[in-house]
């Protein structure tokens, strides 16, 4: 413990019986006057806090505004001028922090990096695979784009606006191969029947190459109100019937 941390608690010790001799003083007169024993703690605690506030902002006042308007007033005397640099000079802290101790560290030069570390070009194999990602995501979109303008012509005349936005939004998390987290069913016109439904299910997910029963279980939660009577294996088996009479017919959606 160094000399100055000695000094402060020194003062604050000093401070601190003060004060509370000062709040055993306030008790005892109390008491003096008649009152009870809670009064007088009352007032013994009440005079120690009103002086620790009174200590600490004249310590405040003082530090902030009077001590610097006072050295700046001694700095004027020659003295008192010699007196603060050969302190300045002579001081030496005890410990090092971690910048003194990084300072006094001599530096360590490390290897500058070589042409090939500063500049490494990517491999044939990284190039092939960036190559074929994009390929395939540029085919994925043809393909995206091609099946929602088959969905847009061929139910537009049987949903509302709001419906066929929301479809399309559906197919495209479909060819994306997402998980339908929240489904609102879409309502159709009367004139469509579950075959007709089970047609359009059909058409895009040979487009997109998924299995009939992916694609089934997407129709059945899409169109739940025109599929209401149908179970997922049925509509499995049948959405590639062609013997009834409808109106969405079996077909291929061309890609290329």
């Amino acid at each position: 413990m160094n000399q100055k941390s000695i000094e402060h608690i020194a003062l604050y010790s000093f401070v601190l019986v003060g004060i509370l001799v000062v709040g055993v003083l306030a008790r005892q007169f109390v008491l003096s006057k008649g009152f009870d024993d809670f009064s007088s703690s009352v007032a013994f605690f009440a005079t120690v806090i009103v002086l620790m506030a009174i200590y600490a902002s004249l310590q405040t006042t003082f530090n902030q505004f009077l001590l610097p308007r006072i050295e700046a007033f001694l700095l004027h005397f020659t003295a008192f001028q010699t007196m603060k640099n050969y302190n300045d000079t002579v001081s030496v802290p005890e410990d090092l922090t971690i910048e003194d101790s990084s300072q006094a560290t001599p530096d360590v030069i490390e290897p500058a990096p070589t042409t090939e570390e500063a500049i490494s070009e990517p491999s044939e194999y990284e190039v092939m695979r960036t190559n074929a990602i994009t390929e395939n995501n540029r085919a994925i979109q043809t393909k995206l784009e091609k099946v929602i303008s088959y969905t847009k012509q061929t139910m537009v005349a049987y949903m509302s606006e709001e419906d066929l936005n929301r479809l399309c939004t559906y197919v495209t998390e479909y060819c994306t191969g997402d998980t339908l987290q929240k489904i609102s069913p879409v309502k159709v016109d009367s004139q469509l029947k579950s075959i007709d439904i089970m047609h359009f299910g059909w058409n895009i997910g040979k487009a997109f190459g998924r299995k009939r029963i992916h694609t089934a279980t997407f129709i059945k939660n899409v169109f739940a109100h025109t599929l209401r009577d149908l179970e997922i294996s049925t509509i499995e088996r049948k959405m590639s019937h062609t013997e009834t009479t409808c109106k969405i017919s079996l077909q291929t959606i061309y890609i290329n």
